[in-house]
C-alpha cells in the first residue's frame, strides 16, 4: 500500500530565522516530543540537544554538524527528532562562515560527499522509527535510498521575490540502515 503524504501549503512572511514563521513554528512544534536534536539551532533553545557553529548563538555547543552528530552518537544519544535546517544556498553559508570569521571552503556547502556524511550522521543519531524535519528549497529531506517514508510536505509562500520554504516531514525505518551502533 502507498502513502500519500499529506501536502499543504501556507503563505507567511520571511524570516531569517526559520522557526519564527509562524507555520514552520507550527510544523516542528507539532513533531517536537521526546529527545530532539538541532545540529543547526541558531538561536533555538527548543531542542533537548542543540549545536550551531557560530559561537555567538545560544546553541549548547558550537561545532562543524556532522561532528557535533558523531559526538551524540558516541555518547550513544539516540533522538526521536532531528532538525535538519542547514543554510540553503551557498550563499547563506559563505554568509555564516563569514560572521563568524572563518573562510569558506569549496566543500562546506551542503553538497555532495558532505551531505552524505551528514545523512549517514543522522541515522546513526536517530532512533528507529524516529522523524526527521528538513528544510530548504528542495523536498529531497533523507530520501528513499535511506528508507524513510515521507509523512508531510508543508509549502511556506513567501511571496513572489522570495523562494518558498519546503518542511519535510519523514519517518525513519524501524531498524535504520547502516547504523554503527552495536
Amino acid at each position: 500500500m502507498i502513502m500519500v503524504p499529506l501536502i499543504t501549503r501556507a503563505w507567511a512572511m520571511p524570516n531569517a530565522d526559520t522557526f519564527s514563521v509562524k507555520p514552520i513554528g507550527e510544523f516542528v512544534r507539532k513533531y517536537l516530543h521526546g529527545v530532539s536534536v538541532d545540529p543547526f539551532a541558531r538561536n533555538k533553545r527548543w531542542a533537548t540537544h542543540t549545536n550551531d557553529l557560530n559561537p555567538n548563538t545560544a546553541a549548547e555547543h558550537h561545532m562543524d554538524a556532522t561532528d557535533y552528530l558523531d559526538m551524540l552518537w558516541a555518547q550513544k544519544v539516540l533522538a526521536d527528532v532531528m532538525i535538519i535546517d542547514p543554510p540553503y544556498s551557498p550563499r547563506q553559508v559563505k554568509e555564516c562562515y563569514d560572521s563568524i570569521g572563518h573562510k569558506m571552503k569549496q566543500g562546506d556547502a551542503l553538497l555532495g560527499a558532505v551531505r552524505k556524511r551528514l545523512k549517514a550522521a543522522i541515522c546513526n543519531v536517530l532512533k528507529p522509527g524516529g522523524a526527521v524535519l528538513t528544510f530548504g528549497w528542495n523536498s529531497v529531506g533523507m530520501g528513499k535510498n535511506l528508507q524513510f517514508q515521507l509523512e508531510e510536505i508543508l509549502l511556506v509562500c513567501h511571496g513572489s521575490d522570495h523562494n518558498d520554504t519546503i518542511c519535510v516531514a519523514e519517518r525513519g525505518p524501524t531498524t535504520p540502515p547502516g547504523s554503527r551502533r552495536t
